[in-house]
């Protein structure tokens, strides 16, 4: 499958097979995470690879979005940093840019999103849960923050395409408002 036939095919996978992950496969997902971009290459996110059965139990009573059965789950966090690092954050706070570290787990949430679905392997990403119920069952230290909970497996049912807007209706050409005319749908 090409690049751009993974993009249009994944979907949001919320019922699996009881089927473990490949170890293998696992660090190919893990990899991919790890390879998206990081706002001034801080490189702060760190992630907990979960596929302990009661584990992974215990964080889906801490999370009320997370359904079926997962095989794993990835929690990906960030960890305050207090190095040269810190003063650029300062910084670029100052410019507005205060969401560097949430757009770089959505970077990495997608890159392993993608990969799974390349590997045969469905995955959701789930924000509704309880930061400080996680940290403890994962055992994070206090400095390292979960933003986002991805539960990986292999696909039980594969959902249709959800309802999405035309390109025509999100798209403006050089200026607000402006419609593009090769977009004419």
């Amino acid at each position: 499958m090409s690049a751009l036939e993974i993009i249009q095919t994944r979907r949001s996978i919320r019922t699996f097979l009881k089927s473990p992950i490949s170890v293998e496969d696992a660090v190919k997902i893990l990899d991919a995470g790890r390879l998206a971009p990081s706002g001034f290459n801080r490189q702060n996110l760190e992630f907990v690879y979960v596929n302990n059965p009661q584990v992974l139990r215990m964080i889906k009573n801490c999370a009320p979005g997370f359904y079926g059965d997962a095989a794993a789950a990835i929690v990906l966090g960030i960890k305050e940093q207090k190095d040269e690092y810190e003063k650029e954050r300062r910084k670029a706070f100052h410019r507005g840019e205060s969401n560097i570290g949430a757009l770089d787990i959505g970077f990495a949430a997608e890159n392993i999103l993608l990969a799974a679905h390349a590997l045969g392997l469905g995955g959701c990403a789930i924000a509704s849960f309880n930061d400080i119920g996680v940290r403890k069952v994962i055992n994070a230290p206090e400095d390292w923050k979960p933003l986002l909970i991805i539960s990986l497996g292999y696909p039980d049912t594969f959902p249709r395409m959800p309802f999405k807007k035309k390109l025509s209706e999100i798209i403006h050409h050089n200026r607000y408002g402006n419609k593009w005319e090769v977009l004419k749908e």
